[in-house]
């Protein structure tokens, strides 16, 4: 017995495009196999439907009345090369305007730009290291402490089991609780005094 055809054949059995040694062993096959035989049946039936819908005509004009109902596409904004052009421009006023009111050649209006500058670098530069290395300190030490209280937590469940979490959570309660009666009492006798 041969093997079951693919159903790719079977369309093309139905289509007459099988060639006459393949159309004979797919008949062979046919008279012994069932299974085959139904599924030929169902494509046979889905073969006829569709060979007998009447041609489908697109209506005139219906390609511009699709490209009608699209968006307009999205105007180009301008790259980068605008706020350069626009930053340059500012830059050369604002020289142009220096020299004007003070009288200074456009190296003396660099070189006083270039000192305050540096000034201004030599002043905060150290400063934002040092709060860089401060902040990174402190990141440190907040992981290494909450990797601390989790570890310690975790322990602490694990030796108490149930029960003494329990008797952990009713004792916090108690205390928040009297923290907020405290200062509830402490702020009503301020506002008597």
């Amino acid at each position: 017995m041969t093997p079951c055809f693919r159903p790719e054949d079977l369309y093309l059995y139905l289509e007459g495009e099988l060639g006459p040694y393949e159309a004979a062993k797919l008949e062979e096959h046919l008279e012994v196999c069932a299974a085959c035989r139904e599924a030929l049946a169902e494509r046979r039936l889905l073969h006829e439907a569709f060979t007998g819908l009447p041609p489908f005509e697109v209506p005139a004009g219906f390609a511009r009345s699709v490209m009608a109902a699209l968006p307009e596409p999205e105007t180009v904004r301008p790259g980068w090369l605008a706020p350069l052009a626009a930053a340059v421009a500012a830059l050369v006023i604002g020289l142009f305007g220096f020299y004007a009111f003070t009288g200074a050649t456009l190296a003396e209006v660099l070189a006083s730009i270039d000192r305050v500058c540096g000034a201004a670098s030599a002043r905060f530069l150290p400063f934002l290291a040092k709060a860089f290395k401060v902040s990174a300190l402190l990141l440190d030490v907040a992981a290494d402490a909450a990797a601390a209280v989790v570890a310690g937590a975790g322990a602490f469940v694990r030796a108490a089991g149930p029960p003494g979490v329990a008797l952990v959570v009713v004792l916090a309660g108690g205390a928040v609780l009297l923290a907020f009666c405290g200062a509830k009492r402490l702020l009503s006798a301020g506002e008597r005094s």
